[in-house]
């Protein structure tokens, strides 16, 4: 009983950490190391460089530039090399770009899917008069008062780097902090205009699937989702395993008609969509029962004997 009340009280604290998050509206990134110009530095030995600096002199030589000529090109395509590539890395309001980006990504997939309750939220803190004066002057908007955790959830920062593959790619992290100090970081790979698309999805599903408990409203009564024993859904290799765990978190498996208005809120507001998968369900004392989305004529509830499977996935309710 003990070991069941500390793991629902997990659950609970759990779920209430991405509940909901006020995240500051000003997001500093910091440059890091150059790792393209790392790799191209340390990628030849001194010797492999020299040789490979004769070889194209000798085919431009051999090509009819006399000695001094083929130095001169030589000399004149590195520079002009060095010069677009000190250009493209000079990296001016590229931190400015990977700010904006990520809530504009954030905010289109608020537009694209439809939710119900929004997760994510950046929110400035200061005078509106002082923000849009900042703004003007491309300065970083607003500053950090010493109580900002009481309005704030999180606050981020983050860091960009080249990528050593040279093609232009930058790797970025971006960290969110909590009031207690504790972290979350995202990692992503990508071209400046879309590499935080990868990273707003991340933080998206973090925040926005649904987390256990979640409690929902199906119309004729209030159900409770409490996940499976690993505070997600789970698979198992027999109903016998599902229903076990369910007993141990003191709920049960759902029953066909709730696995159906439960899947109906979807992965983001609360539910959990059905998919292609299979369900364990409750059969109403008939046995080993699953939910074979794939199988609806003449309905998708199933005996185990009936199809050929042999995992199953489960969540519990009460």
């Amino acid at each position: 009983m003990k070991l069941r009340l500390a793991f629902v009280m997990c659950l609970i604290l759990s779920s209430k950490v991405f509940a909901g998050a006020n995240i500051w509206a000003s997001i500093p990134f910091i440059k890091g190391a150059d790792l393209c110009q790392y790799k191209q530095a340390f990628s030849q030995t001194r010797n492999e460089y020299m040789q490979e600096m004769v070889s194209m002199a000798s085919e431009l030589m051999q090509s009819g530039a006399k000695g001094s000529e083929a130095m001169q090109m030589m000399t004149t395509f590195d520079a002009l090399y060095d010069k677009n590539l000190a250009l493209a890395k000079s990296g001016k309001y590229l931190d400015v770009t990977l700010e904006n980006t990520l809530k504009g990504y954030l905010d289109q997939y608020y537009r694209d899917i439809p939710v119900t309750d929004r997760k994510i939220n950046f929110k400035h803190i200061n005078n509106i008069g002082t923000i849009v004066t900042a703004a003007s002057a491309g300065q970083r908007a607003g500053y950090l008062p010493s109580d900002a955790y009481d309005i704030l959830d999180f606050v981020a920062y983050g860091s960009y780097a080249y990528a050593p593959n040279c093609r232009g790619n930058i790797d970025v992290t971006l960290t969110l902090v909590g009031p207690r100090g504790s972290t979350s970081t995202y990692k992503a790979l990508g071209k400046p205009d879309r590499v935080m698309s990868k990273i707003a999805s991340k933080i998206f599903e973090d925040f926005q699937r649904t987390k256990f408990p979640s409690k929902l409203d199906l119309g004729h009564k209030t159900i409770t989702l409490l996940g499976a024993t690993n505070r997600s859904v789970a698979k198992v290799t027999s109903i016998r395993q599902a229903k076990r765990a369910c007993k141990s978190l003191g709920g049960r498996l759902p029953r066909a008609q709730e696995l159906e208005d439960i899947s109906a809120y979807g992965d983001w507001n609360g539910g959990v969509s059905i998919g292609r998968s299979i369900w364990a369900i409750d059969g109403y004392g008939s046995g080993d029962m699953v939910y074979h989305p794939l199988l609806m004529n003449p309905s998708p509830v199933r005996r185990t004997t009936e199809i050929n499977a042999k995992v199953y996935n489960y969540y519990c309710v009460k």
